[in-house]
C-alpha cells in the first residue's frame, strides 16, 4: 500500500490473495472461532483450550502468509518499525519471559504476540491503496454487522445476554452479537463506528452510513457504558484534534480524558484524595466493582516492581486460584485487572510500563502529529487516530494490552502500525 510497494507488479491472483488475507485476519481476530456462543451451556467454558489451539494455528498460518507478501513487496516498511522504543519494548518482553513466574504461559503469549503483530502490521500493507483499504474494511465491517443483526432477529438467545447465562446473568438484555461478551462487542463495534466514518469519507457513502449508524446503535444497546461514553468522546475530540496544530493544545485535547480516567479510576486507590473527589462526583465510585480488583492487584504488582510476573503469569494461574490467597470472589477470580496499565505492570514491571508508554503513547503521538501536519491522508489518519485514542481511554477501565489475539488489541495494533507507516511513507490512491 505504501508508495515504495511493488505489489502492483503481481498478478491478479496475488492481489486477490492479499485482499482475502486482509479480510481473514480481521474476521478471525474479531469474530474468532466461537461466534454465537451459548453462554447457558457449560460446554462453552470447557472448550476454551480447543479454541486456543485453533487460534494459535490460524494466526501462525496467517502470519506466515502475511510475512511472505510483505517480504516480497514491502520490505522497506519493516525497517520503519525498528525504532528505539519498539526495540526496547521487544527486548524487555524477552527479559520478562526469562524471569516469568509462569514461563510456559509467557512463552505462549510471546509466540502469539509475534504472530498477531505480524498479521496486524500487514493490514496496512496488504491493500493495493487507499480505495482498496476502504473497500476491504467495508466488507469486514458489513459481515460483522450483518451477522450480528441477523442473530438479533433470528438467534436472540445467542446474540443477547440472557438471565440463563452461567457467568453473568445480570447482563440479561444487553446486545453481544457474534461476540461472547457485551464488553468485547461494544469495543469492536466502537471501532466499526470509526471504520464507518472512514468508509464514508473515502467516498463509499451507502456503506459508510450503514456501518456508522448500525455500529453506533449496537454500541448504545450493548450496555457497555464505558465503551459508549468513550466512543462518543473519541469521535468528538478526534475531530477537534485533527484540526488543531498547536502541540500543547493538541496534547490537552487528546490526553486529558486518559489522565482523568486514571486519576479518578485507579488513582482513587493509589491516592486517597483522588478517591474522595471521585466519591463526591455523580458517578459510580467503585467503577462497577473495579476498585475491588485494583485494591487486590496493586499490592501484587508492588511485590515484583522490576520484572513483573510475566505475560500471562498472574491472572488465571494455579498460584492465584489455589495458592491460598485471601481474595474476594470478584477480585480473586477476575480475568484481568480491568486496567491495561496496571496489567502491564503486573506482567512486565515498572520498566515494562515505561517502555509500553513510549511505544504505545509517545511514538504514535509523534507519528500522528507528523501525518496531520502534512495533511495528505485526512481520512486514513483520522481512522487510526480514533482507534488509538479509544484504545488508550478504554484500557483505563478494561484491559487488552499485550493480550494475545484480543479483538481490541488487534484493532489497536492496526492503528499503531498504520500511523507508523503513514508517518514514513505515502500511500497510493
Amino acid at each position: 500500500m505504501t508508495d515504495m510497494s511493488a505489489s502492483s507488479a503481481g498478478g491478479l491472483d496475488e492481489i486477490d490473495g492479499r485482499g482475502i488475507l486482509f479480510c481473514a485476519i480481521l474476521l478471525v481476530g474479531w469474530i474468532t472461532f466461537s461466534p454465537f456462543a451459548d453462554l447457558a451451556s457449560p460446554e462453552t467454558l470447557e472448550l476454551a483450550e480447543g479454541r486456543d489451539i485453533q487460534l494459535y494455528a490460524a494466526f501462525g498460518l496467517m502470519a506466515a502468509a502475511a510475512f511472505f507478501y510483505i517480504w516480497r513487496t514491502d520490505r522497506p516498511a519493516l525497517a520503519a518499525l525498528a525504532t528505539p522504543t519498539n526495540i526496547a519494548l521487544a527486548g524487555w518482553i524477552g527479559v520478562t519471559l526469562v524471569t516469568s513466574h509462569e514461563i510456559s504461559n509467557s512463552l505462549k503469549r510471546v509466540v502469539m504476540f509475534g504472530c498477531v503483530g505480524t498479521c496486524s502490521l500487514s493490514l496496512f500493507l496488504l491493500p493495493r491503496g487507499r480505495d482498496d483499504l476502504a473497500k476491504l474494511l467495508s466488507i469486514v465491517a458489513l459481515i460483522i454487522v450483518g451477522l450480528s443483526y441477523f442473530g438479533l432477529v433470528f438467534l436472540p438467545h445467542y446474540t443477547i445476554h440472557q438471565a440463563t447465562d452461567i457467568g453473568e446473568p445480570q447482563l440479561a438484555g444487553d446486545w453481544r452479537g457474534v461476540f461472547g461478551h457485551k464488553n468485547v462487542a461494544s469495543a469492536v463495534f466502537s471501532m466499526l463506528t470509526f471504520i464507518g466514518i472512514f468508509v464514508l469519507r473515502a467516498g463509499r457513502t451507502v456503506e459508510g452510513w450503514a456501518i456508522f449508524v448500525l455500529s453506533l446503535l449496537f454500541v448504545l444497546c450493548s450496555g457497555g457504558k464505558s465503551s459508549t461514553a468513550i466512543c462518543i468522546t473519541t469521535i468528538l475530540l478526534s475531530l477537534l484534534a485533527e484540526r488543531t496544530r498547536n502541540v500543547v493544545l493538541w496534547s490537552i485535547i487528546v490526553f486529558s480524558p486518559l489522565a482523568l480516567l486514571n486519576f479518578f479510576g485507579i488513582g482513587s486507590i493509589l491516592v486517597p484524595q483522588f478517591g474522595a473527589i471521585a466519591a463526591s462526583l455523580p458517578l459510580d465510585a467503585s467503577f462497577t466493582g473495579r476498585t475491588d480488583i485494583w485494591t487486590f492487584a496493586i499490592p501484587k504488582a508492588a511485590e515484583t516492581p522490576i520484572f513483573g510476573h510475566g505475560l500471562g503469569g498472574f491472572w488465571a494461574t494455579a498460584a492465584l486460584r489455589f495458592g491460598g490467597e485471601d481474595t474476594t470472589i470478584w477480585a480473586g477470580n477476575a480475568a484481568h485487572a480491568h486496567n491495561g496499565y496496571l496489567d502491564t505492570v503486573l506482567a512486565m514491571g515498572l520498566p515494562g510500563l515505561a517502555f509500553a508508554f513510549a511505544a504505545l503513547i509517545v511514538q504514535p503521538a509523534r507519528d500522528v502529529r507528523r501525518v496531520c501536519a502534512r495533511g495528505d491522508e485526512p481520512a486514513v489518519s483520522l481512522l487510526f487516530l480514533q482507534i488509538w485514542m479509544f484504545s488508550l481511554y478504554l484500557n483505563s477501565l478494561e484491559s487488552f494490552f499485550f493480550d494475545r489475539a484480543n479483538p481490541g488489541w488487534i484493532g489497536m495494533l492496526f492503528a499503531l502500525f498504520g500511523l507508523r507507516f503513514l508517518a514514513e511513507f505515502k500511500i497510493r490512491g
